[in-house]
């Protein structure tokens, strides 16, 4: 055991000499300390005390978009990259691209907080504004949303068997079944026109709405991480950031629509969309892949009560839309 520990050892210091040699020899930066934060992401303190975050990538058009849009848009409540201390934007070997940006000492918020609900709510809609009418040369295509949902469903239905072993068949067949009745009914809303709308002007979306990507450093709340940036519609966000106020609202329609996400004329959609389980299949699977089989048995109960919420959000809305 206490040779398998030096031996992991020996390959983090490995790992990060490497790292050292190369940040030094490609972008000039000379490091003091390097702190795994997560998988592909680093603190970092330079020779001159200076804490940086360090991202490394496995495809440059991610960056290469992030760094035309940073160049055009002006709000000081995003965190945006840096340029490496020799002028380069990015640096990259045969596998990865890297990159830098400011390190604030922040916290993440949390959704389960109201203020902070209200605050990431404010936080996006200034980033909206100013996401709007900025043209990039390359912007990177991305499928809609219902497309990318109706993938992660068909990835749900190759988990059948596990809710077959647990006696859960009728559950995982309702949410089957349920999901492909609304993927249809909120496939048939122009989102092909919107989405032509955006692209000809300009307006993008964060993507990734979660709470870790807003932090709140002295009263002030900043967005983070722009990885799925993408010319769509704005509602795309709004979608997002409604399923993950949902469970912290107790799955109340009424007090959803009081933070006026979107337009009144937007409403019928919106809801709709919202409904449709993207977040829980994202979840389930997440939880599969790193998890399973570990607390298998309490996950579906847990999952079963989020649906029986879900249907009576369901209720309430159709309700509400008759």
């Amino acid at each position: 055991m206490i040779l398998a520990v030096n031996r992991n050892k020996q390959r983090d210091d490995n790992y990060f000499y490497r790292l050292y040699s190369f940040l030094y020899k490609e972008g000039n930066l000379e490091l003091k300390h390097v702190q795994t934060i997560k998988k592909n992401v680093f603190l970092i303190e330079d020779r001159d005390n200076k804490k940086l975050i360090l991202k490394k990538y496995q495809k440059g058009d991610i960056v290469k978009q992030q760094w035309e849009f940073f160049k055009q848009i002006h709000d000081r409540g995003i965190i945006s990259f840096l340029p490496f201390p020799n002028g380069k934007e990015m640096i990259h070997d045969k596998h990865a691209y890297w990159t830098i940006a400011p390190y604030i000492n922040g916290e993440s918020i949390s959704y389960r907080n109201e203020a902070d609900r209200i605050e990431a709510l404010h936080r996006l809609r200034l980033f909206h504004q100013k996401a709007t009418s900025v043209y990039i040369d390359h912007p990177i295509k991305r499928d809609p949303f219902y497309v990318r949902w109706s993938q992660r469903l068909m990835r749900f239905k190759k988990t059948r068997y596990i809710f077959e072993k647990w006696g859960y068949e009728n559950l995982y067949h309702d949410i089957v079944q349920t999901t492909a009745i609304y993927l249809r009914l909120v496939a048939k809303f122009p989102w092909d026109q919107d989405i032509d709308h955006a692209i000809r002007n300009g307006i993008w979306v964060h993507g990734d709405v979660a709470s870790h990507n807003f932090l709140k450093y002295r009263e002030k709340v900043y967005l983070i991480d722009f990885d799925l940036l993408a010319l769509n519609p704005q509602i795309y966000d709004y979608i997002q950031l409604g399923q993950r106020f949902l469970p912290h609202v107790n799955w109340n329609v009424d007090k959803l629509l009081t933070y006026k996400m979107v337009p009144e004329s937007e409403t019928r959609r919106w809801l709709l969309t919202l409904f449709i389980p993207s977040d829980m299949f994202r979840e389930w699977l997440h939880f599969l892949s790193r998890n399973y089989p570990n607390n298998i048995q309490h996950y579906l109960q847990s999952l079963e009560k989020q649906w029986i919420k879900r249907k009576r959000f369901l209720e309430e809305i159709n309700l509400m839309l008759k």
